[in-house]
């Protein structure tokens, strides 16, 4: 058997139902593979429109101690599109809003190597937070490693939603490598990217060939992010005639797809969508 079609170009634009983030496509006509069949993702298009802040991503998770007791709280970050600016202010709102324990005022300055500031002027590219309480009280911010080991803790304080593995923090963004308390914190650099890599996933072909994060086997494509909010994001295949996934004895029509991040969230395009060409070719 030869190959009807040497080359599918997929546009979620096109899509019979879903979204940006998961839809259904059908091919206009069936397309019969045989049993040697690969398949190449030669290139990816799309543009990086997904929040800054998701709620994959807005969970600021703290210890606060008034000085007789401890107490652990989960400050939401408002969704949205961030500089490292307005992301300042958002991040200066959740700590003194609902559920603060301690007396003190929180405030973050946004510092790099000329300084500290909160005016959206600084442009060094050595940026990052510094959190002060003043007032009464001290705090820290516990890095993943340590929210995964103390599950007990957090689990009484979020609920049943908690999942070490997947704790939608916002170390993402930024963390705090000393976790001693104090009323004084400076973080890691800020990397406002939120998600590094998009996973292209697809049940409906591929064989179950590759082995992603957390085990998935649906996995087609990887896409690392490069650029930032609102830049054009596109991927190029290596070249190498190894990257491939086997396609062999396979019917196409309707075909699933899905965008998610490496944690297997859903990336949200807020009304972007994206493409991409896929070649088939034989052994």
């Amino acid at each position: 058997m030869s190959l009807s079609v040497r080359k599918l170009f997929i546009d979620s634009r096109f899509a019979v139902s879903g979204n940006s983030s998961s839809f259904e496509y059908e091919i206009p006509e069936v397309v019969e593979l045989p049993h040697d069949a690969v398949a190449f993702i030669t290139e990816f298009t799309s543009v990086a429109s997904w929040d800054t802040v998701s709620s994959n991503n807005n969970s600021l998770y703290i210890v606060e101690n008034t000085g007789a007791l401890y107490s652990a709280r989960v400050a939401t970050i408002a969704q949205g599109a961030y500089d490292s600016e307005t992301l300042r202010g958002a991040v200066e709102v959740a700590l003194n809003g609902t559920g603060k324990t301690v007396a003190g005022t929180y405030t973050v300055a946004r510092s790099s190597s000329a300084g500290t500031v909160n005016t959206a002027s600084l442009g060094s590219a050595y940026r990052y937070y510094t959190i002060s309480l003043s007032g009464g009280g001290s705090c820290f911010f516990p890095q993943d490693s340590w929210l995964k080991k103390n599950v007990a803790i957090w689990s009484s304080y979020v609920g049943p939603a908690y999942d070490p593995q997947n704790l939608k923090s916002s170390n993402e963004l930024f963390q705090f490598p000393v976790a001693g308390v104090s009323a004084s914190h400076t973080s890691s650099f800020i990397d406002l990217r939120s998600v590094h890599t998009l996973f292209v996933h697809s049940p409906s072909f591929g064989n179950y060939s590759t082995l992603a994060p957390r085990g998935v086997r649906t996995v087609i494509q990887k896409v690392p992010v490069e650029v930032g909010y609102g830049a054009v994001l596109h991927y190029e295949h290596s070249g190498s005639s190894y990257d491939h996934i086997d396609v062999g004895s396979t019917t196409l029509k309707m075909l699933k797809f899905e965008l998610r991040d490496a944690r297997g969230n859903f990336v949200d395009l807020k009304g972007g969508h994206w493409s991409m060409t896929v070649v088939f070719a034989r052994k």
